[in-house]
């Protein structure tokens, strides 16, 4: 999907977000063209539901299986989340697939069916060349998008 079409999709589900804050990047970005699984337009409508807040955490380490620890362990606060879009940054541009499996199974058994209820759950990765960011080169890099309720 254009990056173009994307963003004028972000604007319309959600037309109080800054085109200039780091959510509405990482969200054009997860759902844009480089992305290496295929993205979904209903996703990004159920991410952007009413009433939420959002939270972007990055983590690094020397595999895909640490990042997720991380999230798990120094972020409990994320099994609160309505929603999560995760995307895995490949160090030196090769893919590692297995190791992204490995990582996801790793965040399942972490986080029960019972703890958590995200919708939506989706991830995807992306070659480091995409991302702008250079410290990806040489670490693995898991970027989590959370959408939480605020209430009333």
């Amino acid at each position: 999907m254009p990056t173009e079409t994307i963003e004028s999709l972000i604007k319309r589900l959600s037309p109080l977000m800054e085109e200039d804050s780091e959510i509405f990047r990482e969200l054009a970005l997860f759902f844009g063209d480089n992305s290496k699984i295929q993205t979904h337009r209903d996703d990004l409508s159920k991410f952007l539901g009413r009433k939420r807040l959002y939270q972007v955490l990055r983590f690094t380490g020397e595999s895909y299986k640490d990042c997720v620890y991380q999230l798990v362990d120094d972020h409990p606060e994320s099994m609160e989340a309505l929603g999560m879009l995760r995307y895995y940054t490949a160090p030196g541009n090769k893919i590692d697939w297995e190791q992204i499996e490995h990582a996801e199974i790793a965040l399942g058994k972490e986080l029960t069916t019972n703890a958590y209820g995200w919708m939506p759950d989706a991830w995807t990765a992306f070659e480091s060349s995409t991302v702008t960011d250079s410290s990806t080169e040489s670490t693995h890099q898991l970027v989590a998008l959370l959408a939480f309720d605020y209430g009333e």
